[in-house]
């Protein structure tokens, strides 16, 4: 299995010295250049649950059984 590395900031509630407010800022913002297919499927659905992007992604990453598998290996870890 490949070892995953984690945020260097995602788990602070303080900004630390070493980190740009930039940085800060975009802690937890996600960007990515989808296919044509991908793209017009994913604002579909989102319209049609009346959700943002953001909030459809969210749904999407929550509700992922690979994903959801993660988080409750991350929470066994804490």
């Amino acid at each position: 299995m490949k070892k995953i590395s984690k945020s260097l900031f995602a788990d602070n509630d303080e900004r630390p010295d070493c980190c740009t407010t930039e940085e800060w800022k975009n802690r937890f913002r996600i960007s990515a250049k989808l296919g044509q297919i991908n793209y017009r499927s994913a604002f579909i659905f989102f319209t049609r649950n009346g959700w943002s992007w953001s909030s459809g992604i969210n749904n999407l990453i929550a509700t992922h059984p690979e994903i959801q598998q993660i988080q409750k290996e991350l929470q066994n870890d804490a």
